[in-house]
C-alpha cells in the first residue's frame, strides 16, 4: 500500500469518526534475523557512588558516573542497559548486561520507581536505583523470580536518550496524544547531512506509528508533537533504535541510524484517545 493511500484511508476514517489509535497505528516489522548481529553479554558497571539522593517514596538514586550527553526529560524515553535483582537477596530477576542488547523504552511505561529515577540522568551515566515495593510491582507478583512486596535495585548505563529543544513556541492548536501531525522539516543524519526535506510546497504528512522504537509500543514521533502548538518549530535528536518505520510506508529517509529533525508543526488532528499498552519493566 502506498503513502498517499494510507494517508487517504486515515483521513475517511476520522472524517467518519470512527478513527481510533488501534486503527491508525502501523505495524513496525524489525529486520530479519539473520540481518542482526549476535548480542554478546557484557559485564555489570559497578564503583563508588558519586552522587546520592532520595527521592518521593523512598526511591535511592545513587550515581556512580555521571553522563555528559543529553539530560532525560520527564515522559521522554531512553534506550538503555539495566540489571535488576531482588534487595532482600541480591537474586538476578532481569538484565540486559546478559543479554547483551539495550532496550528502548518510554518513561510512561515502565514502573514508578523508574518513571521517578531516571530524570535528570544524561547520557552515558550509570545509576543504581532501589526502588521500594510501592514504586515496583506492590502486592502483584509479575513473574516466579519477583515475589510480590519485593523491594527491586537496579543499575542501569544510559545509552542513549530522545531528546528535544523548542526554538519557536507555537501559538495555534494543541497536539494532545495521538494525532495526525502536519509539518515542514529538514532531516539530517549523524554527520549533518540533509537526508530529506519538506517544504510548504510539499508539507509532509506524519501517521500515528510511523516512527517506532525498536520492540516496543511507543511512537516515537508522536511523544514528540505532544504538547506542541501550531506554528511552533523543535529540534529533536532520536536513537537509531527508536528510528523504526513500518515498510508499507515505504518511508525515503534512512531507518535504524541516529537522526537529528528540525521541524515546524503546521497542522495537527488530534485522534480519539485510547490507551496504549506500556512497557512495565
Amino acid at each position: 500500500m502506498s503513502r498517499l493511500l494510507v494517508v487517504v484511508a486515515l483521513a475517511c476514517l476520522c472524517g467518519a469518526g470512527i478513527a481510533s489509535a488501534a486503527d491508525s497505528t502501523l505495524a513496525w516489522a524489525p529486520p530479519p534475523e539473520d540481518a542482526r548481529p549476535s548480542p554478546v553479554s557484557i559485564p555489570v558497571p559497578d564503583g563508588p557512588v558519586v552522587q546520592r539522593e532520595e527521592r518521593e517514596g523512598g526511591l535511592v538514586v545513587e550515581d556512580m558516573v555521571i553522563g555528559t550527553g543529553h539530560e532525560v526529560k520527564p515522559g521522554m524515553a531512553v534506550v538503555a542497559h539495566y540489571h535488576g535483582t531482588l534487595k532482600s537477596t541480591g537474586a538476578e530477576f532481569d538484565s540486559s548486561f546478559t543479554r547483551g542488547e539495550p532496550a528502548s523504552f518510554h518513561l510512561d511505561g515502565v514502573i514508578a520507581g523508574w518513571t521517578k529515577g531516571l530524570p535528570g540522568m544524561k547520557v552515558g551515566g550509570v545509576r543504581r536505583l532501589t526502588i521500594p515495593s510501592a514504586l515496583a510491582y506492590g502486592e502483584r507478583s509479575p513473574s516466579d523470580k519477583i515475589p510480590a512486596n519485593s523491594d527491586l535495585v537496579f543499575v542501569v548505563r544510559l545509552e542513549d536518550a530522545l531528546f528535544y529543544e523548542d526554538v519557536t513556541a507555537g501559538t495555534g492548536d494543541e497536539a494532545s496524544g495521538m494525532c495526525v501531525a502536519v509539518t515542514t522539516h529538514s532531516v539530517k543524519d549523524a554527520d549533518g547531512h540533509e537526508v530529506e526535506k519538506a517544504d510548504m510546497a510539499d508539507p509532509y504528512v506524519w501517521l500515528p506509528g510511523e516512527m517506532n522504537a525498536m520492540g516496543t509500543q511507543f511512537d516515537t514521533m508522536q511523544l514528540v508533537f505532544d504538547g506542541m502548538k501550531v506554528g511552533g518549530v523543535r529540534r529533536v535528536f532520536i536513537p537509531a533504535p527508536m528510528n523504526g518505520s513500518p515498510p508499507q510506508l515505504e518511508v525515503k529517509r534512512p531507518t535504524n541510524v541516529p537522526l537529528v529533525i528540525e521541524f515546524k508543526l503546521i497542522a495537527v488532528r488530534n485522534l480519539p484517545q485510547q490507551q496504549q499498552p506500556g512497557r512495565r519493566r
